[in-house]
């Protein structure tokens, strides 16, 4: 009788670092660390999904008192009272930076309008009157012009890992953080804000020739087509749609999703709701001012940037439980629902598109920005949806 003798298998001695990519777990990789631990994207996704401690989740150093506030700023929020985000999202945001920051950072929040009015955020914040901005990608598109585009592109993209792999994986955080320095503020993070492009009204669509005559709040690509069906463009802020289809300054609004019109209460003024949402996840963002932002030690810009990352995953999620929550609630306020024809949908992509063409300015900031978008878009097109 022979004896084999057994060969174990061969152990990898690469270190895990160095190993190419289809060998790493991508959920491992680090993206930042706080006194000297790694936050790695497994904490920032759990944190984001659960609304647990990022500090338990990944085991950070505390002390056993917090400090006393070093940095105190005022936060303006473009998303206000009755809202999910200005009642739970915004206090766990800030709940988040305290104990990340071991209480060396304080933030106060204050609601639409309080401090600066919603469209001048960005300059308010560059000059200091406000340290911290919340608002949406589209409201600085007369400074950054790209700014539209990185808001959202109808059709672009489906789901929420690709809109985090666009922003984190692909170099587009460093140009838009480029370009809003230039404004005196550190941009911390595109937020991944509900569905966009359903529409609200106070008398029946069901089709986009009866935009025709219509006064709609609309904006970007979304305007761009309606445009071309007779509608007329007006543009407000979000938390002044509620008045203006009350007292019949518009007709329509272009919005978001179910969840967004209800927490505005638009379905008391428009009772028909005309979908589909044509953009998954628009873009709203958060930025600091960039004086108060080099004043932070390294570890606390760390929690700043992390904490908002963590944010914008929460603010999707929630979104689309919210909405989810909020239809039958709509229906029972006598609010009527429709969707655009298959035909319809096809024209308001293909309108929109050729829209871009057209409007996309030739500075380089835009440029870059547009071939980023347009190549990780054509990437996940690769994968057939059958495979």
């Amino acid at each position: 009788m022979t004896l084999r003798r057994r060969i174990a298998a061969p152990r990898n001695t690469i270190p895990k670092e160095e190993r190419p990519v289809a060998e790493k777990d991508k959920d491992d990789r680090v993206v930042g660390s706080v006194g000297g631990a790694k936050i790695r994207r497994r904490d920032v996704v759990r944190a984001g999904l659960t609304g647990a401690s990022l500090a338990a989740i990944a085991s950070l150093p505390t002390k056993a008192h917090a400090q006393k506030a070093e940095f105190r700023f005022r936060m303006q929020s473009f998303l206000g009272p009755g809202t999910v985000e200005w009642e739970t999202l915004i206090p766990r945001y800030i709940k988040r930076v305290s104990e990340m920051s071991n209480g060396r950072i304080q933030i106060q929040a204050f609601p639409p309008g309080a401090l600066v009015p919603t469209f001048e955020m960005l300059d308010a914040v560059g000059k200091g009157v406000v340290e911290i901005g919340y608002g949406a990608q589209p409201y600085w598109r007369g400074k950054i012009p790209f700014t539209l585009w990185t808001w959202g592109i109808p059709g672009a993209f489906k789901t929420l890992d690709h809109y985090d792999y666009l922003w984190n994986e692909t170099g587009l955080m460093d140009i838009v953080r480029e370009s809003f320095a230039k404004h005196g503020t550190h941009f911390l993070g595109p937020v991944y804000s509900d569905e966009w492009g359903a529409t609200m009204s106070r008398t029946e669509l069901k089709t986009l020739d009866d935009f025709k005559g219509i006064k709609i709040r609309s904006f970007g690509l979304g305007a761009e087509v309606f445009k071309t069906k007779g509608a007329s463009i007006v543009t407000i802020p979000g938390e002044e749609q509620y008045t203006a289809l009350s007292t019949g300054v518009i007709d329509a609004s272009n919005w978001g999703s179910p969840a967004g019109f209800y927490q505005y209460k638009i379905h008391e003024p428009a009772k028909f709701y005309l979908g589909p949402s044509t953009i998954a996840f628009d873009m709203e963002d958060m930025f600091m001012n960039q004086r108060a932002y080099n004043r932070l030690p390294k570890d606390l810009q760390e929690v700043m940037n992390i904490v908002t990352r963590i944010y914008a995953v929460e603010r999707a999620t929630t979104s689309t439980a919210e909405s989810a929550k909020t239809v039958q609630l709509m229906k029972d306020a006598g609010v009527k629902f429709n969707s655009l024809p298959p035909a319809d949908v096809e024209y308001y992509e293909k309108t929109a598109n050729e829209a871009l063409e057209k409007l996309q300015s030739k500075d380089e900031p835009t440029q870059k920005v547009l071939k980023i978008i347009f190549e990780t878009r054509d990437l996940f097109r690769r994968r057939p949806s059958n495979v």
